[in-house]
């Protein structure tokens, strides 16, 4: 028995987290922390992580850095908090700009939190959004196989409870809670 708890507690010490902020990543906010975490623009507001990742620059202008985190932003912004994300592909939105630095991170999986595309186009922050009156959609053909191409080079894990035809692994929130409880 002794082996087995062993096991469970190393998962956790090297468990890889990026939040995506669709409305079932609340569900999760409440877990431990993890070994090292990637957030999505007002993450923060929820939960500490290591590394924040914004697309627009309204929520470069608005995100107050947070001391011992790291923030990061696409190539073609220019903020004097903000790192660039190297990548080789195109990126969409926060969330695949936090996959392409778990990339640039070289981590060696990654469980992603609040990815929704399929369910919906809402996000945990709508109401903090004031400079758009409309929600962007989320699910894409192009975004969908962005992931799959990530996938490829370091394993992904959605953790949703509706799964859907994409080339990534999945796992529902009961069995991840039993991972990291």
């Amino acid at each position: 028995m002794k082996i087995f708890m062993d096991s469970i507690y190393q998962l956790n010490i090297f468990m890889n987290i990026v939040w995506f902020n669709g409305p079932s990543a609340t569900d999760l906010h409440h877990i431990s922390a993890q070994a090292l975490e990637i957030g999505c623009n007002f993450i923060e507001q929820h939960r500490p992580v290591h590394h924040v990742c914004a697309y627009d620059r309204q929520v470069l202008e608005t995100i107050k850095p947070q001391a011992d985190v790291q923030y990061w932003t696409r190539r073609v912004m220019d903020h004097v908090n903000f790192k660039h994300v190297e990548y080789q592909h195109q990126i969409f939105c926060s969330g695949t700009l936090a996959m392409s630095l778990a990339l640039q991170l070289k981590l060696d999986h990654v469980y992603v939190i609040g990815c929704d595309w399929q369910q919906t186009n809402a996000s945990v922050y709508d109401s903090l959004y004031t400079w758009r009156n409309y929600q962007p959609k989320k699910n894409s053909i192009p975004r969908g196989k962005l992931l799959e191409q990530l996938h490829k080079k370091m394993p992904i894990t959605v953790v949703t409870n509706k799964p859907w035809k994409m080339a990534v692994d999945f796992i529902n929130t009961k069995n991840f809670l039993k991972i990291i409880n």
